[in-house]
């Protein structure tokens, strides 16, 4: 009886081919990390006394930490009607459907772009080294990366909208701020919603660590348990962190659903 190959031999080949090269690439990317195993091995034998240190709460500073909490937590919120307002009004503009004018479409799609290459951690970097530490730092640093997300995900939304609803209003003499508020939102008010509740899971997520390089609330509280080693202070941070996180994807999850 004659056997039937499973994979063409082609396929085998080229399989053989990128595993070698990923194994390849794997030893060239480690050969310049410089890797120092031995501090590593002998570090990792007091790990055991480091997690018991962990294993401790200390909640003593209870009403600083929710208080800082609240203001990471402020400062997403805040970031993020601001960065809605701004989104929707370049969403608008920079629809190809609907936009008055058609290079202003292509230049606000490039300046997104730019903006979405650009990590959150790198503009907010930038903004506290221009406006220094604190909470406007935080507010404005977080603006560009919700920006860039919803100005595009508002483009995409408004651009999906059927063509005879636009062509429909302007047959009936509408205007442009009459055809946003009569033919697009009625159309594209839901998807708006959704992407607003896919954001705030990632603005919480951003404020929280962008605190740690300086932009106030809960992180830099943690950084600073961090540093002076506070391990049952830094155990009780993280567990709120992830109390924080959980409730808000549970909170966002179901938004989505009722939307």
């Amino acid at each position: 009886m004659k056997d039937i190959p499973l994979t063409q031999k082609n396929d085998r080949i080229r399989t053989i081919f990128i595993t070698i090269g990923a194994i390849l690439l794997f030893i060239v990317s480690v050969s310049f990390l410089n890797l120092d195993m031995a501090t590593f091995m002998s570090r990792f034998e007091q790990s055991g006394e480091v997690i018991k240190h962990f294993l401790t709460i200390d909640t003593s500073d209870l009403g600083t930490v929710f208080s800082e909490l609240l203001l990471s937590l402020s400062m997403a919120v805040a970031s993020l009607v601001l960065g809605a307002i701004i989104s929707f009004i370049l969403a608008c503009l920079g629809a190809d459907n609907i936009s008055p004018l058609p290079f202003l479409s292509a230049v606000i799609k490039g300046i997104m772009s730019v903006i979405r290459a650009i990590p959150s951690l790198v503009w907010i970097l930038m903004i506290v080294a221009s406006l220094g530490f604190g909470s406007l730092a935080g507010i404005i640093g977080m603006m560009f990366p919700t920006v860039g997300y919803l100005t595009k995900s508002f483009i995409s939304s408004i651009e999906e909208v059927p063509a005879q609803v636009i062509e429909t209003m302007k047959s009936t003499g509408a205007n442009w701020f009459q055809l946003i508020q009569e033919g697009i939102l009625p159309n594209v008010s839901k998807l708006f919603l959704n992407w607003l509740a896919i954001r705030v899971e990632g603005n919480v997520a951003e404020s929280i660590s962008l605190g740690m390089v300086g932009a106030g609330g809960i992180g830099t509280l943690l950084t600073r348990a961090i540093s002076s080693y506070d391990y049952g202070r830094i155990t009780f941070i993280v567990l709120v962190i992830f109390s924080t996180m959980f409730a808000v994807e549970m909170f966002a999850t179901r938004a989505k659903k009722a939307i």
